[in-house]
């Protein structure tokens, strides 16, 4: 399974420029990321896709263990929605 060092290695080999660059140019994108995420803001990358948040409410579960019920508290979680070109591609 490719990783970081995979897309570092093939930014540096693409573009020429150093891998050292390259890992902090991903690094710098990542953390991007994280911030417009964080302030509730969503994030489109044409070819690839959109981040974005969706609120969870405060929900009520049973422990599967001791058949108590229990409060979630709200929360905030991360989404993804595949763009065209990235669901055409993994068709085939």
């Amino acid at each position: 399974m490719p990783g970081k060092t995979e897309l570092v290695e093939r930014i540096a080999f693409e573009t020429g420029m150093p891998k050292a660059h390259a890992a902090r140019a991903l690094e710098v994108a990542v953390d991007a990321i994280n911030e417009w995420l964080a302030a509730g803001e969503r994030v489109a990358i044409p070819g690839l896709g959109s981040f974005y948040t969706s609120e969870r409410p405060q929900r009520r579960v049973r422990n599967p263990r001791t058949g108590a019920m229990t409060t979630v508290a709200p929360s905030r979680a991360v989404r993804f929605r595949p763009g065209k070109e990235l669901k055409d591609s993994v068709k085939g």
